[in-house]
């Protein structure tokens, strides 16, 4: 039978009993099995950190997204009632030109028949 164990030289491992050496061995592989189990430990938390933090991430990229949503939509409704601003002037300035056109038509009817 073989045991790996560093703390203990191949002389003594001849010398030790077998009960002595089980028990050895058996401590050994209760240690290992406790670093191992203490690593799947740490490892389980930083799993669960990064996915923690990922879920933080995807939190915040949500929330830029929705602003950088709502600001275009500020705009596009600024643009839109801009646009309808621009309409509303163009309107009135057909109109006046229109009204002035009559006018100046009318004039000249009247002026004609006078």
């Amino acid at each position: 039978m073989t045991a790996k164990t560093g703390d203990v030289e191949d002389d003594e491992l001849d010398t030790m009993d077998r009960t002595a050496l089980l028990e050895m061995v058996t401590k050994d592989i209760v240690f290992r099995r406790g670093q191992a189990r203490r690593w799947e430990s740490e490892k389980s938390n930083q799993i669960w950190e990064m996915e923690l933090q990922l879920e933080l991430k995807k939190i915040e990229l949500e929330a830029e997204s929705r602003q950088r949503e709502a600001e275009l939509e500020r705009r596009r409704m600024k643009a839109e009632t801009e646009n309808k601003r621009i309409e509303a002037e163009n309107n009135r300035i057909e109109a006046e030109a229109e009204n002035r056109a009559r006018e100046l038509q009318n004039k000249r009817e009247n002026g004609s028949t006078s």
